[in-house]
């Protein structure tokens, strides 16, 4: 696990003293070794996490005759298995790291080697014959990579903060980002806070050469031919563990101990038992809970670690925790995200840290194998139905059922819209809509619908169940809880694995059909009768809680109201992003008005995050502390 980041300049070729800078900013990500070069119009490096080959896997890495260069983040699980057919093919290994195998691969086959990888990852490949630049990322968009061009010079890096050290960045705010982020709490797809700066989507890579680039999708599961639901259940379901076990298993290949997150919920519990079958010595298993909270899966996390074996660790996060550390979350995530998980995450990280340097997730579990409420019509459509025929009364009962915090609500506003497919889908995500946005006097209502439409459409035939977790795979999944699981991970220098990321897995839950993996009183049905006979009896009937955070008490606490009423004076009025008067009455009623915490913390996040987006430190002021200051 690394960070790396580069300059590339057909013209006026970059410098390592150009570089550095970009380097040093994402220290963290791997504080274990620097690594830099220079070739022509070519300047890359990276900061190293040692795990695999940890005395001979400095990087750059080169091939034979050094004419192929490849600075590296993540990890290619099957790497071994690659070594031996390049071996046999008459390539000479000069380390034993997973990274090596990247450039021996892109001899034989160039960019069409990117298919034949199983891992997570962002790289940066460069040869030196071609004069061509390779950067590419993993399918599922496990890894981060982003780029910014400014004329003929192409900057890239692991980290946005890392770009924002070239002055030729265009920095200018990109309000259609951030509209998009108040709209869904975290910025889809290519975009990011700034004009210049884009994400390099997820299966994607762009290959630079002088004055020419090609941006392409080397995989798209929107081409995926699944044959839904035409499968024998009892074949597929013996597929699912075999290919799941095996995901797992190369999943622990490290030189150094891999642990597991532990929840209680089904996912991790899945993973972390599999794993420990794989594990010659008790892994360490972590759980976060969360203190007087009806959020606390510590007792289900206890039962699956004693069924296993682990050695277990149970931290606790309290409310002062919510107030703390979000300068400094927001700092490290580089823009704006709204999804308060990223508080528990960070926390679990930061003590994992202490014992391990890899941690395995079950995240992935509930976009792929169907564990979200909001995929199916549960019985609360057929009040979307009955008032569909009178939006008016629909609109008018919805904030009602609002301030009772009633579940009839969405459905309601979904009535009073006739909102359905990609808008219904929108409605259930969003936390500002359109309107709301425009009532806060933001300067535009984003292209969260355009999106949103453009991916729906992409998956034309399906059943609106299969659609929406498309959607979610494409946004939801790599924009959000993957997004702040890396930063948050790497912010503690700490490697994360998704072993549901497996492409494998990925295929095999395209084949199934809407009905084999949820209903509207029963979730991850499939995925239970593979699996579940592996986990305790009570996890396959409790709650779905997944990581919930108590937003709605945090929000109500006096420290976390007091950092609040600063935000009508707050850079994001002082920029024109918001009004005022507009936010002033959202502000004063904030404690009884629980049923706005996601609209309060994400004004809150973004105000956080103006503060600090400039900073070449992390902060180490507390958010009352930072609101504090003129």
């Amino acid at each position: 696990m690394c960070g790396i980041a580069g300059i590339f300049d057909a013209n006026r070729h970059p410098r390592l003293s150009d570089l550095q800078p970009m380097v040093d900013i994402i220290r963290h990500r791997g504080p274990d070794a620097e690594g830099l070069m220079e070739s022509g119009p070519l300047a890359m490096g990276m900061r190293r996490l040692s795990i695999i080959d940890l005395a001979g896997g400095d990087q750059p890495i080169y091939n034979e005759d050094k004419s192929i260069a490849v600075v590296f983040n993540g990890e290619i699980y099957n790497y071994l298995e690659l070594r031996e057919d390049l071996q046999k093919r008459g390539h000479r290994f000069a380390t034993n790291s997973d990274t090596e195998v990247l450039v021996h691969l892109y001899e034989e086959e160039g960019p069409n080697f990117l298919a034949r990888l199983n891992g997570m990852f962002a790289f940066a490949l460069w040869d030196s014959r071609e004069r061509k630049l390779l950067i590419a990322r993993d399918r599922m968009g496990v890894k981060p990579l982003y780029y910014a061009r400014a004329g003929r010079r192409w900057f890239f890096a692991s980290e946005l903060k890392a770009l924002l050290t070239q002055k030729e960045v265009d920095t200018d705010l990109d309000v259609d980002g951030l509209a998009n982020y108040l709209r869904l709490a975290a910025i889809p797809r290519e975009g990011t806070p700034y004009k210049g700066v884009r994400r390099l989507l997820p299966g994607h890579y762009l290959r630079i050469s002088g004055d020419h680039h090609e941006l392409r999708a080397w995989w798209d599961l929107a081409e995926m031919d699944p044959d839904q639901g035409n499968g024998c259940s009892d074949r597929m379901r013996q597929n699912l563990e075999e290919e799941f076990d095996d995901a797992v298993r190369l999943r622990m290949r490290s030189d150094v101990p891999v642990a597991s997150f532990l929840s209680g919920g089904l996912d991790s519990s899945l993973v972390t038992i599999t794993a420990q079958r794989e594990s010659a010595i008790p892994m360490h298993t972590f759980t976060l809970r969360f203190e007087k909270s009806e959020f606390d899966e510590a007792s289900y996390a206890r039962a699956v670690a004693e069924k296993t074996g682990t050695n277990h660790h149970e931290f606790s996060v309290e409310t002062q925790d919510a107030i703390t550390h979000l300068p400094l979350l927001m700092w490290h995530m580089d823009e704006p995200m709204g999804d308060s998980s990223i508080i528990p995450n960070y926390l679990i990280s930061k003590h994992a840290a202490k014992s391990v340097k890899v941690c395995l997730s079950g995240l992935g579990g509930d976009e792929l194998f169907g564990g979200y409420a909001r995929y199916v019509d549960n019985g609360t459509g057929r009040i979307r139905r009955v008032f569909s025929h009178a939006p008016f009364a629909a609109r008018s009962l919805a904030p009602m059922m609002d301030s009772w915090n009633h579940p009839w609500a969405e459905e309601l506003r979904m009535a009073g819209n006739k909102s359905d497919g990609w808008r219904g889908y929108v409605s259930r995500m969003q936390i500002f809509n359109a309107d709301g946005l425009r009532s806060l006097g933001f300067p535009s209502a984003g292209t969260t619908d355009q999106v949103m439409e453009c991916l729906w459409n992409r998956y034309p035939g399906k059943d609106s169940v299969s659609q929406r977790q498309f959607v979610d795979q494409h946004t939801y999944l790599p924009d959000d809880i993957l997004a702040l699981t890396d930063r948050m991970s790497m912010a503690n220098s700490l490697e994360v694995r998704v072993p549901f990321m497996d492409y494998r897995l990925v295929r095999l839950s395209q084949k199934l059909s809407s009905a084999q993996k949820q209903t509207s009183k029963d979730f991850k049905i499939f995925l239970k009768s593979a699996l579940g006979n592996r986990c305790p009896p009570e996890l396959l009937t409790r709650p779905k809680w997944g990581f919930d955070t108590p937003l709605g008490r945090w929000v109500g606490q006096p420290n976390v109201l007091a950092a609040m009423k600063r935000l009508p004076e707050g850079v994001a009025v002082k920029e024109g992003l918001l009004r005022a008067s507009a936010i002033r009455p959202m502000v004063e009623n904030a404690e009884s008005a629980r049923r706005s915490a996601r609209q309060l913390w994400s004004l809150l996040v973004l105000e956080s995050w103006l503060r600090v987006r400039n900073r070449m430190e992390p902060p180490r002021e507390s958010l009352s502390e930072l609101l504090s200051a003129n």
